[in-house]
């Protein structure tokens, strides 16, 4: 029954408003709100986590809407905020790549939260399906999760995130020459793993932000010589 004090609330206020992320995301079931809050405490990393999380999820609504896909918001709300979990520790596990260990993890933890499991496989396709280095998915939305995942390793964005792992354990170097590489092979490469057409026009654009970046930081670095 509803208290006269909350019925008072309401007539004031209007009906309650879902929680919503950080850009905007709706948390409108308990079970969201059960896979952000895991993220949020374990999904930690300045590339790999919650903000990418939440880039991919809103770049992937947008290629969508440009190519007219329909995108289930609840398995992309669990793929979005769970996609990189098998990389992170202590849920990694060596020899397994982070896409397959991320399904292994988040498989009983949906179980447990409630989440419609009947929504499970479609979640399972877009998790294993996003890696650009894999084979792409059959589905137009899990190629549309793929394409929003690869764009963000392009423009200043992918800049970002790429010297955020600079100095990551075992990464560590005393010059920026092997991540500007990397940046480098992204530069030129990454735009032609796009599946869709939205995908390659931003990522055409990205790619000339990125290289632009290279360019100004090679002529800074005395070419290249001093990074």
């Amino acid at each position: 029954m509803v208290s006269k004090l909350m019925l008072a609330a309401v007539l004031l206020t209007g009906p309650m408003q879902s929680a919503k992320t950080s850009t905007g995301i709706p948390i409108d079931s308990q079970w969201k709100q059960s896979i952000y809050d895991f993220a949020k405490a374990n999904v930690v990393h300045p590339s790999w986590g919650l903000a990418h999380s939440e880039r991919d999820y809103q770049v992937t609504t947008e290629l969508a809407k440009v190519e007219g896909i329909s995108v289930d918001e609840d398995v992309l709300f669990a793929a979005a905020f769970l996609h990189d979990i098998g990389g992170i520790t202590p849920f990694d596990k060596e020899g397994v790549d982070h896409a397959v260990r991320s399904v292994e993890v988040i498989e009983p933890l949906l179980q447990k939260w409630g989440f419609p499991m009947e929504k499970w496989p479609a979640v399972k396709e877009m998790i294993l399906g996003h890696t650009y280095y894999g084979p792409a998915p059959t589905s137009r939305e899990a190629l549309a999760f793929r394409d929003a995942d690869i764009l963000d390793f392009l423009g200043n964005i992918g800049v970002a995130r790429i010297l955020a792992i600079t100095e990551e354990p075992g990464r560590a170097s005393t010059t920026l020459g092997p991540t500007v590489g990397i940046l480098n092979d992204f530069g030129k490469t990454m735009a032609q793993k796009c599946s869709l057409n939205a995908c390659r026009d931003i990522a055409s654009r990205r790619g000339d932000e990125l290289m632009q970046f290279l360019k100004l930081l090679k002529a800074e670095s005395f070419n290249g010589l001093a990074l």
